[in-house]
């Protein structure tokens, strides 16, 4: 198979698809890895590390997505890339087509048989392409947090530990999945006082389990967020619905009640975000303020860490990429329950009925598409 790897085109995207040790994997498999020129280089992967890992750098964007039979990127695709869309081309990414009509429809008209890293499912239910970078954007969400709470930034200049004498920050955590947790094993780390909440029982009792008394933890109404939130620095939206639109659960009332100068991120950007005074911002332009409430509402976070976050990717997705290129992309999706249930688009259709119902074009079912 013709595998292409092309330079991101989201705005300070610095991750690429593949490490070179990834694409050596399937090159020795004997696939054809095209690479767009620099398309690593902000991950600090030069060429040269490809071309000794036996793939073939190409000099254009047009040359890349023409050429290949599948396209295996990090974020969804800009709009420059529409043009390369065909039938029988397959595109294997994170798409969130929930928060993105136009990709949609682009896929749809283009007739691209679109796979989404984030719809891939394991036997247990886990995410398993979606969880290293949602651990990588929990972990930054705190880190960015605390850079916009200082004073130079206008935030309310507070530092998440505190000092001999001073009170620790109040950081609440809106949802305790792996991005949750992630913010929380940071947050905690930085000496903040941390309260978690969620509406799963369960996992709260694994971060009761994980922390001990060192972590509040709260079932999550309209109410008991209310207060949270009331109290709070620093708040982390980590609220996931998987393949749909995040449920706007932060209200603007809520961020009334908030300290001035306060942080809200919304690491639920990518579906839509949580607050619904969020909207999608970038790494030039990561913030602004909404209701005297710092808004960072990035949806590309894990960016910030492009080589980290590349390595992690890489190692979760390798598995996926080599089973669709060994058997066929459409023979893999038929006999990997995991990977049959993130098909996106086909032959104009669009199979996901959660993506359906948030951009509002119809739906058709996987087993009637294939």
């Amino acid at each position: 198979m013709i595998i292409g790897i092309p330079r991101e085109r989201k705005t300070l995207e610095k991750r690429v698809a593949l490490t070179p040790d990834g694409a050596h994997q399937l090159s020795r498999m004997g696939h054809t890895l095209l690479i767009e020129k620099d398309a690593g280089l902000g991950a600090a992967f030069p060429d040269s590390l490809y071309v000794d890992a036996g793939c073939e750098i190409v000099q254009s964007l047009e040359e890349v997505w023409t050429r290949s039979e599948m396209v295996v990127k990090v974020k969804e695709p800009h709009e420059s890339e529409y043009q390369y869309f065909r039938p029988g081309l397959i595109l294997f990414d994170y798409l969130h087509l929930a928060s993105m009509p136009d990709v949609t429809k682009a896929l749809m008209k283009g007739g691209v048989t679109s796979i989404a890293y984030e719809l891939v499912k394991g036997v247990d239910n886990s995410l398993p392409l979606l969880e290293p970078m949602s651990e990588i954007a929990g972990k930054l969400s705190v880190i960015n947090g605390s850079y916009y709470l200082l004073s130079q930034n206008n935030g309310r200049g507070v530092l998440l530990a505190g000092a001999v004498g001073v009170p620790r920050a109040n950081v609440t955590i809106v949802g305790a999945g792996i991005a949750g947790l992630a913010a929380c094993e940071m947050a905690y780390g930085l000496g903040a006082h941390v309260t978690m909440l969620d509406i799963n029982q369960d996992k709260l009792e694994e971060v009761k389990v994980r922390f001990g008394n060192q972590v509040t933890t709260s079932y999550s109404t309209p109410q008991s967020l209310n207060r949270a939130i009331s109290l709070s620095d620093l708040v982390i939206g980590a609220v996931l619905v998987p393949g749909a639109a995040a449920p706007k659960i932060i209200t603007r009332d809520m961020l009334r009640d908030m300290p001035r100068g306060a942080v809200l991120v919304d690491i639920s950007i990518d579906q839509g975000g949580c607050a619904e005074t969020m909207k999608p911002t970038s790494l030039d332009d990561p913030v602004f303020v909404e209701e005297e409430i710092i808004h960072y509402g990035v949806c590309n976070m894990p960016s910030q860490t492009a080589r980290t976050s590349t390595m992690a990717l890489t190692s979760a997705t390798l598995p996926y990429i080599v089973k669709m290129a060994n058997e066929g992309p459409l023979n893999a999706l038929k006999n990997d329950p995991s990977l049959y249930g993130a098909l996106s688009t086909h032959k104009g259709k669009l199979t996901n009925k959660a993506v359906s119902e948030a951009v509002g074009e119809a739906y058709d079912s996987i087993e009637s598409v294939l």
